[in-house]
């Protein structure tokens, strides 16, 4: 017999007896549940995360349903949350990776990217971004790409100041205006 200790599906048990199987269940508490909805959350993004694949999302979305059910919101109120969330502060589709922020009440250190200037960025076509930022001269490498960088504007275009992905140091590529 193999001990399992997690929460299923609902139609877990009719799969397992139609398969020949016998299981033991049980009705979980509130209390119980609810954690239990949280560990298998986790479960199913540790699933998707070693697969990659369109069954492990909706498994996680079943979860979220759950959650939201057992919290009592609906999945039309997730969404319009989900809405307006991404009407406030945007998605995910730009691939902005935040590394750190300037605040005057802290040292002065590190790379800020100007937001005008990444929004100028994200609009020069993926392709072009890969080939300028891949052929950058560094005066001790030569060519090479560069990493962890910073875009500001200046006033014949963009400027990206970062290292070079070879040896590490400063290195700066001018995207200059049409």
């Amino acid at each position: 017999m193999k001990k399992h200790n997690k929460l299923v599906r609902d139609n877990i048990p009719e799969i397992i007896e139609k398969a020949g199987g016998k299981a033991r269940f049980r009705i979980l508490s509130e209390k119980e549940y609810n954690s239990e909805l949280d560990r298998k959350l986790l479960e199913e993004v540790k699933e998707y995360q070693e697969d990659r694949n369109l069954e492990e999302m909706a498994d996680i979305l079943e979860v979220l349903y759950a959650i939201c059910t057992a919290h009592g919101y609906t999945m039309e109120a997730l969404e319009e949350k989900r809405r307006q969330k991404h009407q406030e502060r945007g998605g995910f589709e730009k691939r902005l990776f935040l590394e750190m922020v300037e605040d005057d009440k802290e040292d002065k250190v590190g790379m800020v990217s100007d937001i005008k200037a990444l929004k100028l960025w994200s609009g020069v076509p993926q392709e072009w971004r890969e080939i300028l930022l891949n052929n950058v001269f560094c005066s001790n490498c030569k060519l090479t790409s560069i990493v962890n960088y910073a875009v500001k504007i200046e006033k014949h275009g963009l400027i990206l100041e970062g290292e070079c992905a070879k040896c590490g140091k400063p290195v700066t590529r001018v995207v200059e205006n049409e």
